[in-house]
């Protein structure tokens, strides 16, 4: 479950951010590791098994294109995603709804798209605000992956401890 602002948008439409953030480069051999199924799994906070379903979906909607590319790193070309037209239409104007939001920053009241950093992603800016719509300085929710699939510290920590008593 993902805590936060967050938590209250569908695994949809998180994913529809993600790729709306990050766009598959047309024409190119290589895409970053952010389009394959691991890097949307890592940014959108659920696990890599239930990434595929909600993919299906979009791309059944027409909102969603695949292709195998080359990501750095690995060594077979993996498949990655982007949006279309129709695709990025919807996550535009879910992310212009989303930054149009008033959250409270110190006692303020400040629209979402005033914090925006520079080059930030939407994704990286809303794990930053609780359900009650507060901001705050450090994420409050933890990442269930990395890109590469590696599975997060306490998962990482707590395969460790498995191994050890087992061992």
């Amino acid at each position: 479950m993902v805590d936060g602002y967050l938590g209250t948008l569908t695994t949809e439409e998180r994913m529809l951010l993600h790729l709306f953030d990050n766009p598959l480069p047309e024409g190119q051999w290589e895409a970053p590791a952010a389009v394959t199924q691991a890097g949307i799994s890592a940014a959108v906070h659920v696990q890599r098994k239930h990434v595929p379903r909600t993919l299906k979906r979009l791309e059944q909607r027409g909102e969603l294109i695949t292709g195998q590319r080359h990501v750095p790193g690995a060594k077979q070309r993996r498949r990655v995603y982007g949006l279309t037209s129709v695709g990025k239409e919807r996550a535009g104007a879910l992310r212009n709804k989303i930054l149009a939001e008033v959250v409270i920053l110190k006692g303020e009241r400040v629209e979402v798209s005033n914090l925006r950093g520079g080059g930030q992603l939407t994704l990286d800016l809303l794990s930053h605000v609780d359900e009650g719509m507060v901001f705050h300085e450090n994420p409050v929710i933890s990442p269930v992956s990395n890109p590469e699939g590696m599975a997060s510290l306490d998962a990482q920590a707590g395969e460790d401890l498995v191994r050890r008593v087992l061992a």
